[in-house]
């Protein structure tokens, strides 16, 4: 007679990744990639995480106060079978909103190393300005 031990954890845990990698390859990801956000005096400046992207495949657009990414990272191969898939593929996005206005024609953005560096400057409306008591 042949026996089979069962292991819970692992069952439900081979499920969990199952369904997981079936969405995870079917829609796109919202909330990635991770960005860390700095200001200093006038500027802001955004380091967003694009580890595979190239340059034409990244968009990045300001609508009002809000940075918008884009990027669409191919997969390695289709024909490829895994033992273990942590880096994704497919379309990536994130909206972030900026604590002040900014001038749309002083935006600056680089690619290097799989970091893309965002700088934006204050509006000249959203800069302080000191006035004057008469």
């Amino acid at each position: 007679m042949l026996t089979r031990e069962f292991d819970i954890f692992n069952d439900v845990l081979g499920l969990k990744n199952i369904v997981d990698g079936y969405f995870e390859t079917n829609r796109e990801r919202v909330g990635y990639p991770p960005v860390n956000l700095f200001e200093n005096g006038d500027t802001i400046k955004a380091e967003i995480i694009v580890p595979g992207a190239d340059r034409s495949d990244i968009q990045l657009e300001i609508v009002e106060n809000t940075l918008n990414i884009s990027f669409t990272k191919k997969a390695e191969t289709e024909s490829t079978e895994f033992i273990r898939r942590e880096r994704g593929s497919g379309k990536f996005s994130k909206s972030i909103r900026m604590p002040f206005s900014v001038n749309p024609n002083s935006i600056n953005a680089e690619l290097k190393n799989g970091i893309l560096t965002v700088t934006l400057e204050k509006s000249d409306q959203a800069k302080p300005r000191k006035i004057e008591i008469k």
